[in-house]
Parts: structure tokens; sequence; C-alpha cells
């Protein structure tokens, strides 16, 4: 049975009561999530779980052969307990913050330079990003900064929604496109991530809802 991802539809869930469908040694598999797996750039939650009376640290999480494993310190549930997954909030929130800023940032260098995002790493305190084909010189970066930290104080909204990738190929630019096109020709829908009038992009990742919540930023080297 495939583990619901219920930060797919509310990423500002803090709490979840899910039932353990598998248990190996001090790994464990649930019915539902609010654990994020580590994966497309973005570092995996932390958090606990609680149940009968006990409580366990989730130190961490990965996506394996479709299946979310959640690895724990301490005691360890049994086949069909019910437990209470707690997210480290302050933690995940720093990390949604980052990956919404790396959507915006990515978007004004491609719209300003048509360079694309090349990878990622998504941290809560630094996060990194890399971009192909461009060098960046000092006046870029400020540049980069100005605009981006302008587009925080506007409080643009961000939505996060399901559509068809069809819809979505006909709806976006030319240079969003290529993000599109790059996922499996069998994946007919896919979760959006808008910035509103800004961006669209196709991502598994948590975000939060305005880019007010993002603060400004500082962009402290490139190479």
């Amino acid at each position: 049975m495939n583990t619901k991802l219920a930060y797919f539809e509310d990423c500002y869930l803090r709490e979840l009561k899910a039932k353990v469908t598998s248990v190996q040694e001090n790994v464990i598999e649930f019915d539902s999530t609010i654990f994020y797996p580590e994966g497309g750039g973005q570092v995996f939650d932390t958090g606990t779980i609680e149940w009968n009376g006990n409580k366990s640290k989730v130190i961490e999480v990965r996506k394996k052969d479709g299946k979310i494993l959640h690895k724990v310190e301490g005691i360890v549930p049994k086949v069909n307990d019910i437990v209470l997954q707690k997210i480290d909030w302050e933690r995940r929130y720093k990390i949604m913050r980052m990956h919404t800023a790396q959507h915006l940032l990515s978007s004004i260098v491609l719209d300003n330079w048509n360079a694309e995002t090349a990878g990622n790493q998504i941290h809560e305190d630094v996060s990194r990003m890399d971009f192909s084909p461009i060098k960046f010189s000092e006046e870029m970066i400020k540049q980069i900064e100005k605009e981006f930290n302008a587009k925080v104080l506007q409080k643009i909204p961000v939505k996060i929604y399901i559509t068809s990738r069809e819809k979505m190929m006909q709806e976006v630019d030319e240079k969003r496109r290529t993000l599109f096109a790059r996922m499996p020709e069998s994946l007919k829908e896919v979760r959006v991530i808008e910035i509103q009038g800004i961006d669209k992009c196709p991502c598994g990742g948590t975000h939060i809802s305005s880019t007010s919540e993002i603060g400004l930023i500082k962009i402290t080297g490139r190479v």
C-alpha cells in the first residue's frame, strides 16, 4: 500500500494520526505521513511519533522503491499501532521558506538571462543553487537581490495544485515548458507550485503561501 503524502495537500500540517503498516528494525512505514522524504534537492523532515505513552524521534526520512521510510531513534511501534506524528515545525518552516525562495530566485534568473536551474540543495539555514549556462557578475547579483526582495515585499500569493500535464504545457511560456517536458510521459498529472503572475513549476516539495513569508535575502557567495 502506498503512503498518503499529507504534506502534498497541506504544507502547514504539524500533526497527524497515522497507522503503522510496516516495521523493519528501526525503519517504519505508515499509511500516511506529514514527513517529507529527502529528494528534489530538499532535505528530509525530522520530528517525533507518540503512541500508548511512548515517544520516539524521527531522525531520517527517505523514499525507496515508492515507499516512504521513516528511521526512528528509540522505542519502535508495532504494525497496526496508531501514532501521532509531530513535525519539527521550526525546522520545516525554514525549509519551506527556503524552497519557495529557490523557486522565486530561479524564475528571476530564467526571465532575465535564460539560465535554467541545473541543481539545488535546500536546507534550513543555507541553500545552494546551480544555474546553466551563465556566469554571474557582482552587478547581476545585486540585480537579483533587488528584484527578489521587491517581490517579497509585494506579498505575492503562492498556490499549490494538481493539474494535467497537457494543460500546463499549454499555459506556461516556452522557457518553463522544458521543466514539464522533462517529466516522464507516463505522468499525466503534475503538482504545480505557482508564484502568482511570476512562475509555475512542477514540484513535490513543501512551500509557504506568500512571498512575504520568505523574508529578505542576501546572496552570500558565487562560483
